[in-house]
C-alpha cells in the first residue's frame, strides 16, 4: 500500500527552508527586487544590440549619468538619468595600432582630478578563427579630445600567463574592474596558468601605482603593472603568473569591485554559474585588504542568467558605495552566446543592514 504526499504542505516546508537559507546569506544585507530599465526593444532602437557587454564606466554630474560601455567591440557612452538611464547614445573611439585586437572596447575608468583626463581600462580581444574562440587582454587608453569620445591605446596592462599561442582554449579574462587602495590600482581578472596543478586562476589582481599610472599615460606611454603571487606582487602584469585570491578558487564568470564606506571594506559583486550549471547568478563578498576575500553570499535567486555586473553608488563618486548602492547587470533567459537575443539591462537595490 503507498502513501499520500500532503503536497501542500510540503511546499510550505520547502518554502521555509528556501526562505531560511536566503534569510542566512543575505543577513547583512536587503536585496531590492529585480527593475529592468532597458528592454530588449528598447536597446534595439538606440542601437545597442550588446549592451551592456562588460562592466559600465560611471560619470555623474548632477541627475544625469553617463555610462561608458562595450556594445559588442564598439564601445559606447550612453546618457541618461537615474530613472531612464539610456536616453542619449554615442559613439566612442579608441585609437590602436594593435592589429591583432578584433575586439577593443570598455569599461571601467578614472578621471585625473588634476589634469581632468579619462583613462579608459578596456577589454581586447584576439580572434582565432571565429568571435567564440578568443584571447583576451586588459588594456588602459586615455582621452585625447575635450567630449571624451576619443581615446588613444596605450596597450596592454594585463595578460594571461598562458600566451595566445600555446593557450588551447578560450581565454575570457574578464573585464578590468578596479578599485583605488593606499594609492594603488588593484585591477581584479581571471587567469589561466602555462603550468601547475591549477590552470585557471578565477580571481587574480595586479596593481600599478596611480601617479605612475597617469604620469605615464599622459605621455602615451603605460605603467607596470605587477600580479599578486604566493604572497607578494612580484610577477609582471603582462604573462607573469599569479594565486587565486579565493580560497577553494570557486568559479567566476564576471566580476565588479568597490570601496564600500558604509562597511569599510572592499566589495565585489560576482557572476557565477550554479552547481547544475542551469543558472548564472550574483553573489556578494567583501575584504579588509583586497586581498583575501569573505565567503560568498547570494544576491537573488534567478531562473536565468545575470552576467555583467557592475557596482553603481548613489553617491558623488559612483565607484565608491555606502549604506545603499545598485548593482546593474544583464538577465536573459537564453544566455551563453544567444543572451543578446532577449537580454534587459536590469539592477537591484543594495542596502546594507547593520
Amino acid at each position: 500500500m503507498g502513501y499520500r504526499v500532503n503536497i501542500p504542505l510540503v511546499a510550505a516546508v520547502l518554502s521555509m527552508m528556501i526562505s531560511n537559507v536566503l534569510a542566512a546569506e543575505l543577513a547583512n544585507f536587503s536585496v531590492g527586487k529585480r527593475e529592468v530599465i532597458t528592454t530588449k526593444e528598447q536597446r534595439d532602437k538606440l542601437g545597442l544590440q550588446w549592451f551592456i557587454d562588460g562592466n559600465f564606466g560611471v560619470v555623474k554630474t548632477g541627475n544625469k549619468y553617463q555610462f561608458h560601455g562595450a556594445n559588442g567591440h564598439k564601445p559606447v557612452r550612453v546618457t541618461g538619468t537615474f530613472k531612464n538611464p539610456t536616453q542619449k547614445v554615442e559613439h566612442v573611439t579608441i585609437l590602436s595600432k594593435n592589429q591583432n585586437f578584433k575586439y577593443l572596447s570598455g569599461g571601467p575608468l578614472y578621471r585625473d582630478p588634476k589634469s581632468k583626463r579619462i583613462f579608459l581600462f578596456y577589454h581586447a580581444e584576439i580572434h582565432r578563427g571565429t568571435a567564440q574562440n578568443f584571447y583576451s587582454v586588459l588594456g588602459l587608453c586615455v582621452q585625447t579630445d575635450k567630449e571624451g569620445l576619443q581615446f588613444e591605446d596605450l596597450g596592454p596592462i594585463f595578460q594571461a600567463n598562458v600566451s595566445n599561442d600555446k593557450a588551447e582554449t578560450t581565454v575570457e579574462i574578464c573585464g578590468s574592474p578596479f578599485v583605488i587602495k593606499d594609492g594603488y590600482f588593484y585591477l581584479y581578472a581571471r587567469d589561466v596558468l602555462a603550468k601547475g596543478k591549477i590552470k585557471q586562476c578565477n580571481l587574480s589582481v595586479a596593481r600599478a601605482k596611480v601617479s605612475d599610472v597617469v604620469r605615464a599615460g599622459l605621455k602615451g606611454k603605460n605603467a607596470k603593472w605587477k600580479k599578486y603571487c604566493k604572497g607578494s606582487f612580484s610577477q609582471p602584469g603582462i604573462g607573469g603568473k599569479s594565486t587565486p585570491l579565493k580560497k577553494g578558487n570557486p568559479g567566476t564568470r564576471w566580476m565588479d569591485v568597490s570601496y564600500n564606506t558604509a562597511l569599510k571594506k572592499y566589495i565585489m559583486v560576482v557572476a557565477a554559474s550554479t552547481p547544475a550549471n542551469t543558472n548564472v547568478e550574483l553573489f556578494i563578498t567583501s575584504s579588509k585588504d583586497g586581498i583575501t576575500w569573505e565567503p560568498r553570499k547570494k544576491l537573488a535567486k534567478e531562473n536565468g542568467e545575470s552576467f555583467y555586473p557592475s557596482i553603481v553608488s548613489v553617491n558623488k563618486n559612483p565607484r565608491e558605495t555606502g549604506s545603499e548602492f545598485y548593482v546593474y547587470y544583464t538577465f536573459s533567459k537564453k544566455g551563453e552566446w544567444n543572451l543578446w537575443d532577449d537580454a534587459v539591462i536590469a539592477r537591484r537595490k543594495i542596502i546594507i543592514i547593520r
